[in-house]
């Protein structure tokens, strides 16, 4: 007859293991809890901070964005006012530049009639009142304008020649020549015929190597008891012969 199976027994030692590691485990457990709920605290911890800290840089954004605002629409002002104080100065300098630019064609044309109508001297007859050097189209080209007029006596038209003779060098040698022979035409002259004023232009051409530096002119009329001579400088614009 089989008996029951002996009784295990447990020796001191093996029960003091088992208490021991009952302990440990117990222990991990709790370090783990532990480690657990503070992963969870620290966590939280962390996502607050990240949320302040990201509501902390879009209200330095938001601000930011304002003062932009508030800078660009300043810069705008300033520009505008800049731009319009600019262009009010160069509208009042376009009118006073234009204004004075009327004020001298006017004030030219007033001494121009006066000349003509009650000239200052009181002097009557044919008269030369301006000459003109302008550049050409071509190379060593200008064009020549001389303006006559007759003063006070207009009840008979004033006709004749006018010939201008140009001086210069011709490399170290003097050196002149005749409208007609800066033309061509040797002996060709230029005829006028006007009752008030009459304006002659005729373009020459130097020849090369001439250096002009004054122009001659000569007036011959049945109006003149002698003719009337004058002498310019050759220079580039209007030259007023009153």
């Amino acid at each position: 007859m089989t008996g029951a199976p002996p009784a295990r027994r447990y020796g001191p030692f093996t029960l003091l293991q088992w208490l021991a590691t009952a302990a440990a485990l117990a222990v991990v457990l709790l370090g783990a809890g532990y480690a657990y709920h503070r992963g969870q605290v620290a966590a939280g911890l962390d996502l607050t901070q990240v949320a302040l800290e990201r509501r902390e840089l879009e209200g330095k954004a938001e601000r930011l964005e304002s003062d932009n605002a508030r800078l660009n629409a300043r810069i705008a002002e300033l520009e505008m006012a800049r731009r319009l104080d600019r262009d009010a100065y160069g509208q009042v300098e376009q009118t006073i530049g234009d204004l004075q630019s009327q004020l001298s064609r006017q004030g030219d044309d007033l001494a121009f009639y006066r000349s003509i109508v009650s000239p200052a001297d009181g002097i009557q007859g044919v008269r030369i009142h301006r000459f003109e050097v302008a550049p050409g189209d071509e190379p060593r080209e200008f064009l020549l304008k001389l303006t006559l007029i007759q003063a006070m006596r207009h009840e008979s038209v004033a006709s004749g020649l006018t010939q201008v003779v140009v001086h210069g060098v011709q490399g170290d040698t003097p050196a002149r020549y005749s409208v007609g022979e800066l033309l061509g035409r040797p002996r060709a002259q230029l005829p006028f015929s006007f009752r008030y004023f009459q304006a002659i232009e005729q373009a020459v051409t130097l020849p090369e190597g001439f250096e002009a530096f004054e122009a001659e002119v000569e007036v011959r009329s049945s109006k003149l008891r002698f003719p009337i001579r004058q002498t310019f400088p050759w220079k580039i614009g209007p030259q007023s012969a009153l």
